[in-house]
């Protein structure tokens, strides 16, 4: 899998070094690459091989992923979409052995759909960012910051939801 500067740089997406960030408007002083620093504080106070904090890990990547849209690809952030959907409204106890069959929904799905292009507007991705997660220090309190950081995520992608309900029912078949 690419990297996001990879994916940037590939679909001539300027990564902007100094001030907010372009992305998700964090009030950062580095741009998005302050944002993906920030977001590694979560693995400083968790451990992501104890599979309490799985789900923290997985809320985390997909919130980070929907915040920083256009750095990665427009099918990838229909599987994290549709995985907060899945947790959130279907209450999936997600696992790493969901995602590969998520991905393989998304897959058939992509034959016959067009992706979505056009995210919510920079500032309008969720009330939680990156910057907020470094008041945590310690396990519960992180945990709880990265569910809602999730949570705002998903609430700012609600509108997009119709386009993700097919992938969400077969997912939901196919599990």
């Amino acid at each position: 899998m690419q990297n996001w500067q990879t994916y940037a740089e590939k679909h001539g997406i300027k990564l902007l070094d100094k001030g907010p960030c372009q992305f998700c408007g964090a009030p950062v002083l580095n741009g998005v690459a302050e944002c993906h620093q920030n977001v590694h504080h979560i693995a400083e106070i968790l451990d992501y091989n104890d599979p309490a904090n799985y789900i923290t890990r997985f809320l985390s990547v997909d919130a980070m992923a929907l915040h920083h849209y256009e750095v990665h690809g427009p099918w990838n952030n229909y599987i994290h979409f549709a995985r907060l959907v899945l947790i959130f409204e279907n209450k999936v106890d997600w696992n790493y052995s969901l995602t590969p069959v998520l991905s393989d929904v998304v897959n058939d799905f992509k034959r016959t759909h067009k992706p979505i292009t056009t995210p919510p507007t920079v500032g309008q991705r969720g009330s939680i960012t990156t910057v907020d997660l470094l008041t945590a220090n310690t396990p519960n309190p992180c945990q709880q910051i990265v569910k809602d950081w999730a949570y705002s995520v998903y609430k700012a992608f609600y509108n997009y939801k119709p386009a993700v309900e097919p992938i969400v029912a077969a997912f939901m078949l196919n599990r």
